[in-house]
């Protein structure tokens, strides 16, 4: 009976023994990742990258349809709507000066050019005398100017403001080429004084001590921190295209009416991708 319940008590441990290693075993194998989730773990900071679409967004513009040349409106957006320049009074005086070149039909004479005297019949079958040569138009020379100028600025580095400032006192400096604006002014100036009264009249909202002045007035002086203005002058009247002219003994030049430019009452809210 002793020997039974001897071997009893050891069944017993046998059993109590394989049961305590069967846990410990258990213990021993937990999978890494679920000791890990005990583990306190560094939090990781993910970047959040917003996109923001800027073509979307609608800014104060003048409508493309007020230039008539594809040259004006190749330049307002590189101008205004690429560099974003809608601060007044520039926005306004620049797509005005716009205008004013873009509708011009004057002209000057081509550099290599020679004159022939003509005798042209009229309908009433009388004859009148006419010139004819070769000449270059101021529009097409102004857009190429500006964008000699624009160039220059995209390999030297200038603030905002005097980029502005140079872009409008060199287009005003050439109005006196435009001969619908004639008008404007009184017949017995000289080229200096026509320039700086059709300068005044085309910068009228333009307080008379800003910037733009002095630069008209360093050009006129040809200063020598503007000299690139004038190579850039040079540089389009070197590649212009000649066109055939009659100039008879009476013309006529209808003039340009500033009152009918755009005001900064037309402009409209128009997105960047309308461009």
């Amino acid at each position: 009976m002793y020997i039974a319940i001897i071997v009893i008590l050891i069944f017993a441990l046998i059993i109590y023994y394989t049961s305590k290693i069967g846990v410990d075993d258990e213990q021993e194998i937990e999978p890494e990742n679920c000791i890990q989730d005990r583990v306190p773990q560094p939090e990781t900071s993910k970047e959040v990258v917003l996109y923001f679409n800027t073509d979307m967004v609608k800014f104060a513009f003048y409508h493309v349809h007020v230039l008539l040349n594809y040259q004006s409106r190749k330049f307002y957006k590189k101008v205004v709507v690429d560099k974003l320049f809608l601060d007044e009074p520039f926005h306004t005086t620049f797509i005005q000066l716009l205008q004013i070149y873009d509708h011009t039909e004057s002209w000057i004479k081509s550099q290599k050019t020679k004159e022939i005297k003509l005798k042209i019949r009229t309908k009433n079958g009388s004859f009148q005398e006419g010139t004819s040569f070769k000449v270059y138009s101021i529009s097409e020379i102004i857009f190429d100017f500006l964008g000699n100028i624009l160039e220059h600025f995209d390999n030297n580095r200038y603030s905002k403001n005097d980029q502005k400032n140079v872009i409008l006192a060199a287009l005003a400096w050439k109005l006196d080429l435009v001969m619908e604006l004639k008008y404007l002014c009184e017949k017995d100036l000289n080229c200096i004084e026509r320039r700086e009264c059709l300068g005044n009249k085309i910068l009228k909202h333009h307080e008379k001590n800003h910037d733009v002045f002095q630069i008209l007035r360093m050009l006129e002086a040809r200063h020598e921190k503007l000299l690139f203005v004038f190579e850039a002058y040079e540089k389009a009247l070197k590649w212009q295209r000649e066109y055939p002219y009659v100039q008879k003994d009476k013309e006529q030049h209808k003039n340009i009416h500033l009152e009918n430019l755009v005001t900064k009452n037309s402009k409209k809210l128009i997105s960047l991708d309308a461009f």
